[in-house]
């Protein structure tokens, strides 16, 4: 029984070795080879991957001041609160064998099943929207 697992461990030990970083070039193509500098390059480069840029606050007022407008009416009638017949026609038009969500459960399931689970998933939806956050669940 061990033999296998002993192949198999040494097998994926010579891959990790082919798969390790050994040099790193930074952004003159000097190439880093000491694990500690690369680390450190790597981590120092993805902070600033993904920090946030500054925002001219002018640019953002012409694009804000350049969107169109809901009208009162159509505001008060996209505000009005969720009906079940919304969401079964929602559910109609998605495309079939596709799962909604990470559950896995298909939209024939929903279909299926919708009159057990349709009033309490619009009552969740509802007080999604009043509370302006979802659950956990559905993030």
């Amino acid at each position: 029984m061990d033999h296998g697992s002993r192949f198999f461990y040494a097998l994926e030990k010579r891959r990790g070795v082919k798969k390790h970083v050994t040099c790193l070039l930074v952004e003159d193509s000097t190439p880093l080879t000491d694990a500690a500098e690369m680390c450190g390059r790597a981590r120092s480069f993805d902070a600033g991957l993904f920090s946030p840029d500054l925002t001219d606050p002018n640019a953002c007022r012409v694009l804000w001041d350049r969107l169109p407008m809901v009208s009162a009416g159509d505001r008060d009638r996209l505000e009005l609160l969720l009906t079940q017949a919304e969401f079964l026609e929602a559910f109609r038009r998605m495309p079939t064998n596709k799962s909604p969500g990470m559950d896995g459960l298909t939209m024939e399931f929903y279909h299926v099943f919708w009159d057990v689970l349709g009033p309490d998933l619009v009552t969740v939806w509802a007080e999604s929207l009043q509370r302006r956050v979802l659950p956990l669940s559905c993030r």
